[in-house]
């Protein structure tokens, strides 16, 4: 599934079709509490994303991984124009996160850019991947 472009909705109504139990959204909206027509709005991209509640019951509900509910908040966030919430806390109120704010204002700027991005990613990896050994 290509995520480059995708809007929030688009991910939740595909995740919905390809869940395998043929959930409607009339289940989705009678697990959520809400109309069909607010869960047609939020797949079609005519509201906001979920609050963090119903955010909580769609990611138990769709059975998401850890990648997918990453891209939930992150998608959710860029339609919000917020940060991710699994990312606030340590975003804005840790020290790593000062660090990293530093790191985006410099990207910003052109002093460090995607393929110093990728090398420190990799060398993060390569740790983790030397520790289960």
């Amino acid at each position: 599934m290509d995520t480059k472009n995708m809007r929030y909705g688009q991910f939740l109504k595909a995740k919905r079709n390809s869940d395998g139990r043929g959930l409607t959204l009339k289940d989705v909206a009678a697990e959520l509490e809400v109309s069909v027509s607010y869960v047609s709005d939020i797949e079609q991209g005519r509201r906001k994303p979920y609050n963090e509640a119903k955010t909580f019951k769609i990611i138990e509900l769709y059975r998401m991984t850890e990648d997918e509910i990453a891209l939930l908040y992150d998608l959710a966030a860029r339609e919000n124009s917020k940060i991710p919430r699994d990312l606030e806390d340590i975003l804005m109120y840790s020290e790593a996160g000062d660090m990293a704010r530093h790191a985006l204002r410099m990207t910003k700027k052109g002093v460090i850019d995607e393929g110093d991005w990728w090398q420190f990613i990799h060398y993060i990896k390569a740790r983790e991947a030397e520790k289960q050994d």
